[in-house]
């Protein structure tokens, strides 16, 4: 125990003292300080049991027993606190708990624990260390149980295998070891002592290895410590000695012979080899080949499995081509290098008939006339079979029933001849079929095709398909147009096929024909050489000519009607007036008198057309000065007639202009001229009568529109029943969805010669239309279009019946089979049967140019002066020039080079045969030419090289194969004989010639070196047997492979390196060089840590494999290992790899690489803002792991705090108050204790301390503002919040919490709290009774804030709430004059008075104030008159007159007058101002009560007409309803057409009366019935001119109009239109029939319905125009709003615009969807009030006319 002396001295002379001097206090601190510097030592053995005694720890420290509980005495320690514990009664330090030194410190020569004694009051910290020593409770460990050692049998005597040592835990003589080995005559211990004192150990290898003798081999390592006693640990080593490849695979025979089929299968076992391996592993493992000396042939045919060694065929065997494979087969082993068996397999091919008759065509005679000759020779046929025997004896065939036979002229020789007469119009190609057949079994056969053409000759006339054309040409043509093709056929071919076409002459009237049309010679093509006139030439007919080129020509004609068609190009021609006109004017005199409908006059024209080009329509012109014009012209008849009645304000003199329209395309018009003139016959009604008639109109006009009222209530009704019905009907008659568009037959649809169509009869037509959906009931129109000619069955009868005759008399006119033919046939087969000689000669190959070989003319029978004029000639198939005749002598010699091998290659017997061909007659020899062998072939090796590689390794008598050498020759010639060069490592093994599938080969006779010699260079010679000898040679290259017999060899066995511990990731650490004396693979070294090395290094360190450095991969600690030992291999990369070992000692060098640590205890916090300096906040212990000046570490404390360090032992602190604080200052503070090192350069560390205030009221609670402005409206809601007040308190947590309270006053005579109040905790302030601008404008008052402190703190604001002014007040009139009658102002105003003229002045005030007290004045809409003389001021109030009164004004009016303010929402009051007029005259009469009395019954038929209109409005709902459902059930309904989509639009064509149009609405779907959709249904109507885009043609409807066949064909269906379709009559009256689009009747008088312009077809909005002179068209409001088309969910709604007004002056029909309509239904109702105005003065002007 270390104490210091003097310091005890010291604190017991002051402990003498202390009593009273309490100034002696700061001392005593200061040496209690001092004493705690002191360190105490112990010392106790690892393993001790509890409670062992370890020292008197209390008394060392000088502390009293008593004292140590109060003092809260505790001991610390870092990471062992349970180890070691302290008795409190008695002050004695003890073990806790079981101490294990080397779990405690691990492998550390020192080892302790470290404590500290801490004490309160005052504070002291002591340190102390206990010592724990080491026994030996640790016996030495292996690191597994059983260690495996893997050692090849080839491994040479006294090799090193190192083995992985024990390890004992404990230090010292504890854990030196010894080790032992059990006894080996194998194996021995090596051990060697390293440098520092390490121990290597490994087996050494005493005796060579067997595997087959011993493959494993058990040993005992044993591990002795050096303790007491002693502790021992064994390891058991399993040796296992690996296999070498030293045996190689033998088969069970050398030689195999198999039989075989050549018809066999692919894939079909030839034979199973097997061979075994006496080695084990991959050593053991066979894999079966061909040999590399196996011919190509071979390959292609078999194939041999690599495991199993199951031959089987790949290729076709033919036993023609070859009959024998000698196949020689190789079994490898895997070992290294591989070791190889040999054995060979003979595969003898059996015969089967597999091989058809192959036939050669040659000598055709091609084309044949179709007028040839029987006998005919038409080709030359041969046939050859490869098999023999029976197989190929071969006959031929032809195909049946053919003009044509075979002859057979020799031995597999046959001609081709004719045999009857040939037609070429009946067949104009034979394709002959020779069939040759063998007679194996089965029989297999060949054929061969033979096209024989047969030559045309012109017997066949050009012919028309019809024989007489109808053309239909439009008159007035364009010169030179082409109208007609003619087309004729001929028969025959080529220059008797060509056909040139002209006109056959006639006289047309007084001209040529040719004058007017002309016929193309080549095409065919009619044209029009001058423009055609339907007025004068209806019809014109006349003949085309038909001629073919043939020699002599043939022709044939064809008749041609051409008519023409009338075009509109003649305008209506009137006829001459009757007589009084005046300038070709027709004057009428009227009188005034006539009733309605008086035909006035009548106009007569014609037009020069026909049909509808000559349909008249007529119409008047407009005349712009008089919209009451009395008269009207009949639109067919021309009558003009009267409207109406005639009165006075008629114009005595009318001048009409009617004009003549026809209905071509364009139409064309004429203009007459109609001079009308009233004429006076009496008095003139009386002004009663006039009066009378002029009050009924009203009434009248009103009784027709309730009359079409209710005659559009019963159509809509009954359009409803009747869709009701069809919906019932369709749904029950609907069949199940079509499939894909199919053909279908097409329906012709006729029409009238008006241009009227009738829909298709068939139900459920489907048409295709482009790649779209298909269409039902398409409607095809062509006038008049007689059906075109169609041949009927028994002109085709007949035209065949000719044909017949025509081929009869051609077979008939062949030769008489007499006895001509007979003798002819008789002589040719003794031709032919002369010919079956056959001659045989012999050449030897070789031969020279013009060798004599025969007299092949002489042997032949055949005169030397014949062979010229009879053709004479020799064929070879193969080789035709190697033979040649001289036809001057008829000898045979050879013609160029003849090479037997080239010719026949192997075979035994080689012959060229030849065919001797001689014509008049036709003759057929064949002669054979044997060619004879000589020895010209040297024997040839397949290279002149041969490359060897034996591994040194081979045993003796090993056998290599060898390829020998091939002669082309046969025979005697073709045997060989081979010889070896002399050395002394090989000999050549020749087989015996009953050996012959043995391959050649060299024995092996001396064992092979490397290092001597590496090469061998030995020359193989091969000698034939013929006459003279000719040799051939090869070279052998023999090299000698390596074998891995050198294991790889390090330069030193220990490496010793030193390394900073700070070395970087990649720093090399050492290079340790290994070699190897083998080459190659054998010598390439692969470097490795040991499988042994311990994951640490694994991490730490890297070798390179290839070039073997080592280099740093991890963090290297001295701390935690001072050295590293690194086992590394050096294995080369040989087949059976050899290792060299050694190992790296790395001792790691300390440097300052950690920084030191920080701890800290004992934190006394918060601290209250009122603390003393000196109070003691934390301790603080650093510590570093580094040593020496690295270790030493110093401490400091962030600066310019009110804290500080200080120091009370070494490496410990204390943290202590330095000066006072205040939290709202500074509320918590950050400090950071630095403790920085001794080392170079130095590190440091730090620590984060926070150290918080406690807070301390002494702040009260402050307002961001002293005084507070709000605005509040007047009016509010009780309760409501108008305002927040908030203030803020800088303490904290209870001395920071705020709650708000009113400052009590008097406000007026009432409490401020009944005004507003104030929420104690949010401070809103809320408004407790509505406020008034008018009562109270400003409300002051103050709000008071106060913490929850103690004691508490609080403030004041101050708050001005300023009432806004709201619109609450209405505006209030002033008392009227004198004179006013129920509060009405009335004045009396003279009718003379002048515009301007001020009647009276309202007056009215408001007690609200700015905007909403500014007041305005204006009138209230009075419905009965639209014309009131006065006006008011905007702002003044005056009313004046607007005009100058006159007799019409009523005499009083009653003048309601709006006041309204300008607030939000306004205010309003009404004053009321009764104006009289007076006059100087009378008052008024009765005449104006009877006008008021007249218009009680309007208004009640008005009432009616609303009635109505109400009762319209409901049925047409229930119909949109009804329509609405029963779309939403077909398209909730499964889709019955999935083909229907996108379409591309159709363009469909039409007849001179009428024109089509294809639908510009690219995605229009129609559905027609229960059939699919229809796409772009087109609605047409013949000659409708489209409308105006303008009103400036007024129309009105027509009664005769009728539907159009597409729309009485959708009456049918349900028609369902996407975004277009066609419009049906609408619900209007009688006399008001809507027209359609597609009308077939358009009038001129009707109105229009049309897109609008630039719209296009697929638009949604249609102009809708009529004439707005028809006087029944009374009004807008007259006219149905809407008409329903019927089957389709789409309605149109009519837009009408006022007369006057600026934006639109037409009227609108919009087709849409009812989804469109029933959004502009919401627009209509605010104009709901203008309309009804409109219809009042609609109603006076119609009144007042």
């Amino acid at each position: 125990m270390e104490i210091k002396q003097e310091v005890f001295d010291m604190v017991f002379t002051l402990e003498d003292r202390l009593g009273k001097q309490c100034l002696l206090l700061p001392f005593l601190l200061l040496a209690a300080w001092k004493v705690g510097s002191g360190q105490l030592h112990y010392s106790v053995p690892e393993e001790a049991k509890h409670g062992t005694f370890v020292g008197r720890i209390a008394q060392d420290l000088g502390l009293e027993l008593a004292e140590l509980v109060p003092r809260l005495f505790r001991m610390a320690s870092k990471n062992h606190e349970d180890l070691l514990e302290v008795n409190l009664q008695n002050g004695i330090l003890f073990v806790n708990s079981r101490i294990d030194r080397e779990e405690l410190c691990g492998r550390s020569a020192e080892c302790s624990i470290h404590l500290e004694v801490i004490v309160d009051r005052p504070l002291q910290v002591f340190h102390v260390d206990v010592e724990v020593r080491d026994i030996n409770d640790n016996p030495p460990l292996f690191p597994v149980e059983e260690q495996r050692v893997l050692i090849y049998e080839s491994r040479l005597p006294d090799s090193v295998f190192p083995l992985e040592g024990a390890s004992d835990a404990d230090v010292g003589s504890n854990s030196v070891l010894t080790y032992k080995l059990s006894s080996s005559e194998y194996f021995g211990l090596d051990v060697k002592i390293n440098s520092d004192d390490n121990k290597q150990i490994g087996l050494i290898l005493r005796k060579s290895l067997d595997r087959e003798d011993a493959p494993a081999h058990n040993l005992f390592l044993t591990a002795t410590d050096g303790g007491k006693p002693e502790l021992t640990g064994t390891v058991h080593l399993l040796v296992t000695v690996l296999d070498v490849n030293d045996n190689a695979p033998t088969f069970e025979q050398s030689e195999y012979e198999v039989r075989i089929f050549e018809n066999a299968d692919n894939g079909t076992t030839v034979i199973r080899l097997n061979a075994s391996d006496r080695d084990e592993g991959a050593n053991g493992a066979i894999s079966y080949s061909f040999n590399s000396l196996v011919a190509a042939m071979v390959i292609d045919h078999f194939s041999i499995d690599r495991n199993t060694g199951e031959i089987v065929i790949r290729g076709n065997l033919d036993f023609e081509q070859v009959n024998l494979y000698k196949i020689r087969v190789d079994a490898t082993d895997k070992g290294h290098p591989p070791m190889a068996g040999h054995c060979t397999v003979l595969v003898r091919i059996l015969d089967k008939n597999d091989n058809v008759p192959e036939i050669t065509l040659t000598s055709l005679s091609l084309p044949v006339r179709e007028d040839a000759q029987f006998g005919t020779v038409i080709a030359l046929i041969s046939v050859n079979d490869l098999d023999s025997g029976v197989n190929g004896q071969v006959t031929c065939s032809l195909t049946p029933h053919v003009p044509f036979k075979l002859v057979s002229t020799f031995k597999n020789y046959y001609s081709l001849v004719l045999d009857s007469a040939l037609d070429r119009e009946n067949v104009s190609a034979y394709e002959l079929v020779v069939t040759a057949r063998d007679r194996g079994s089965p029989s297999l056969w060949a054929t061969a095709s033979v096209s024989v053409e047969v030559a045309d000759v012109n017997d066949n006339a050009p012919a028309f398909t019809q024989s007489e054309y109808t053309v239909f040409v439009k008159e007035n043509n364009p010169p030179g147009c082409h109208i007609f093709t003619v087309s004729a056929g001929d028969a025959d071919a080529q220059e008797n096929a060509l056909v040139s076409y002209s006109l056959v002459e006639r006289r047309v009237g007084e001209r040529a024909l040719s004058s007017y049309v002309s016929v193309h010679a080549e095409s065919g093509k009619v044209y029009a050489l001058q423009p055609l006139d339907h007025e004068e030439l209806e019809l014109l007919q006349f003949q085309v000519s038909a001629r073919d080129a043939g020699v002599p020509p043939l022709g044939s004609n064809v008749t041609l009607q051409v008519f023409v068609l009338d075009e509109n190009d003649n305008a209506p021609v009137l006829l001459a007036p009757r007589v009084g006109g005046t300038g070709g004017a027709v004057s009428e005199l009227l009188p005034r008198s006539v009733g309605v409908g008086q035909v006035v006059a009548k106009v007569r024209a014609v037009d020069a057309d026909s049909g509808y080009n000559a349909w008249l329509s007529y119409e008047l012109q407009p005349v712009a000065s008089s919209a009451r014009f009395p008269f009207r012209v009949g639109l067919y008849t021309g009558e003009i007639s009267t409207t109406r009645v005639l009165d006075e304000a008629d114009s005595p003199r009318h001048r009409l202009l009617v004009l003549v329209k026809d209905h071509g395309e364009p139409a064309l018009t004429a203009t007459a001229t109609v001079l009308v003139s009233l004429v006076e016959n009496g008095q003139a009604p009386k002004a009663s009568s006039r009066m009378s008639v002029g009050a009924a109109g009203p009434e009248a006009a009103l009784v027709n529109v309730n009359v079409y009222l209710i005659i559009a209530i019963c159509a809509v009704s009954t359009l409803l029943v009747l869709t009701l019905l069809l919906y019932a009907a369709l749904r029950c008659s609907a069949p199940p969805a079509e499939g894909a568009c199919t053909a279908g037959k097409s329906t012709l649809v006729c029409s009238s010669a008006v241009g009227s169509w009738s829909y298709s009869q068939q139900r459920r037509q489907r048409v295709c239309s482009g790649e779209g959906p298909p269409k039902m009931d398409l409607m095809a129109f062509s006038p008049s279009l007689s059906p075109c000619p169609v041949m009927g069955r028994a002109e085709n009868q007949a035209l065949n019946e000719d044909h017949d005759a025509k081929s009869e008399m051609v077979c008939r006119s062949g030769y008489d089979p007499g006895r001509r033919h007979l003798l002819l046939f008789i002589t040719i087969l003794a031709t032919w049967e002369a010919g079956r000689g056959q001659l045989h000669y012999s050449v030897p190959e070789e031969a020279k140019h013009g060798t004599f070989v025969g007299r092949i003319a002489q042997d032949l029978g055949l005169e030397l002066a014949e062979l010229v004029p009879r053709l004479f000639r020799a064929v070879c198939k193969f080789r035709g020039d190697l033979l040649e005749v001289n036809l001057q002598n008829g000898i045979l010699f050879v013609n160029s080079r003849i090479d037997r091998e080239e010719l026949c290659g192997r075979s035994a017997e080689c012959s060229i045969h030849l065919e001797v061909i001689v014509d008049r007659p036709l003759q057929v020899f064949h002669v054979d030419v044997e060619v004879k062998d000589i020895n010209d072939n040297p024997p040839v090796f397949s290279a002149t090289q041969k490359n060897l590689f034996i591994a040194e390794s081979r045993p003796l008598d090993s056998r290599f194969p060898l390829e020998g050498a091939s002669d082309a020759d046969i025979g005697e010639n073709a045997l060989l004989t081979y010889r070896l060069s002399p050395n002394e490592y090989f000999s050549l093994d020749v087989p015996t010639s009953n050996q012959q599938v043995k391959p050649l080969g060299l024995v092996l006779r001396k064992l092979l070196d490397r290092e001597e010699t590496p090469e061998l260079h030995l020359l193989l010679t091969a000698t034939d047997g013929g006459k003279p000898e000719l040799t051939g040679t090869v070279q052998l290259l023999i090299t000698v492979l390596d074998v891995n017999d050198n294991a790889p060899v390090f330069d030193r066995t220990l490496y010793t390196v030193k390394l900073p511990e700070n070395a970087s990731i990649g720093t090399l650490v050492i290079h340790p060089n290994a070699s190897d004396l083998d080459e190659g693979l054998n010598g390439d070294i692969i470097y490795s840590f040991s499988s042994d090395v311990s994951p640490d290094i694994k991490s730490k360190f890297h070798v390179d494999p290839v070039s073997g450095a080592i280099t740093v991969i991890g963090h290297m600690d001295f701390e935690e290992s001072r050295a590293h030992k690194i086992p590394v291999e050096a294995v080369d990369k040989g087949f059976l790899p050899l290792a060299g070992h050694c190992t790296v000692l790395v001792e790691v060098v300390d440097v300052n690489d950690n920084a030191p640590q920080l701890t800290l205890t004992s934190l006394s916090l918060p601290i209250s803002e009122d603390a003393q300096p000196g109070t003691v906040i934390t301790l603080i212990s650093v510590f570093d792991r580094d040593f020496g000046v690295n270790g030493q570490v110093t401490c400091f404390l962030t600066p310019h705090v009110p804290f500080k360090l200080v120091s009370t032992f070494k490496n410990y602190y204390s943290l202590v108050l330095d000066s006072v604080l205040d939290r709202e200052s500074v509320s918590a503070y950050e400090l950071v204790v630095t403790a920085r090192d001794g080392g170079s350069p130095s590190l440091w560390a730090t620590a984060s301390v926070s150290v918080e205030v406690a807070d301390v009221n002494d702040n009260a609670p402050a307002f961001t503002q002293s005084k507070y402005t709000v605005f509040v409206k007047e009016n509010n809601p009780p309760g409501c919040h108008i305002f927040t007040v908030s203030a803020g308190d800088a303490d904290a947590q209870e001395n920071a919490l705020v709650s708000y309270s009113l400052v009590e006053r008097r406000v007026g005579e009432r409490a401020l709290s009944s005004y507003v109040s104030v929420h104690a905790e949010s401070g809103k302030v809320y408004a407790l009774q509505p406020l008034d601008h008018e009562e109270l404008e400003l409300l002051q008052f103050q709000v008071s804030a106060r913490d929850a402190g103690v004691p508490s703190l609080s403030s004041n604001a101050t708050l001005q709430v300023f009432v806004l002014d709201e619109n609450d007040n209405a505006p209030v009139l002033l008392a009227p004059r004198v004179g006013g009658i129920g509060g009405a102002v009335s004045e009396l105003v003279p009718r003379s008075v002048g515009a301007g003229h001020v009647v009276a002045k309202v007056r009215a005030v408001d007690a609200d104030s700015g905007y909403n007290a500014w007041l305005s004045y204006e009138f209230q809409p009075v419905a009965a008159s639209a014309r009131i003389p006065f006006r008011v001021g905007l702002y003044t109030g005056e009313i004046s007159t607007t005009r100058a009164l006159d007799e019409t004004d009523a005499p009083r009016h009653r003048l309601l007058v709006l006041v309204k303010d300008h607030g939000e929402p306004s205010l309003t009051a009404t004053a009321t101002v009764l104006v009289s007029l007076v006059e100087s005259a009378q008052a008024p009469k009765a005449s104006s009560r009877a006008s008021v009395g007249i218009a009680g019954p309007e208004v009640a038929l008005m009432d009616v007409n609303v009635y109505l209109i109400i009762a319209i409005c409901s049925v047409s709902s229930l119909l949109v309803l009804t329509l609405l459902l029963y779309t939403a059930l077909r398209c909730s309904a499964p889709s019955s057409e999935a083909a229907c989509g996108l379409v591309k639009p159709t363009l469909v064509c039409s007849s001179a009366v009428g024109s089509w149009s294809f639908s510009q609405q690219r995605r229009q779907r129609v559905c027609s019935g229960e059939g699919p959709p229809k796409t772009d249904l087109m609605a047409f109507s013949p000659s409708l001119p489209q409308g105006p885009s303008s009103s400036d043609n007024p129309r009105q409807p027509n009664p005769d109009w009728r539907y159009s066949a597409s729309l009485r064909a959708g009456m049918h269906s349900s028609v369902h239109l996407e975004e277009a379709g066609i419009l049906r009559a609408g619900p209007g009256g009688p006399d008001q029939q809507w027209p359609t689009v597609s009308s077939a009747t358009p009038e001129p008088e009707a109105g229009e319905v049309s897109p609008p312009v630039g719209a296009g077809v697929n638009s949604n909005s249609w102009t809708f125009k009529y004439g707005p002179g028809n006087p029944k068209q009374s009004g807008p409001g007259e006219l149905p709003d809407k008409f329903i088309i019927p089957g389709s969910p789409a309605i149109i709604s009519i837009r009408q615009e006022p007369t006057n007004n600026q934006i639109d002056k037409s009227d609108f029909i919009t087709f849409g969807k009812k989804e469109e309509t029933k959004k502009k239904k919401k627009k209509k109702k605010g104009n709901k009030t203008q309309e009804k105005k409109e219809k009042g003065n609609s109603t006076t002007d119609n009144s007042d006319q």
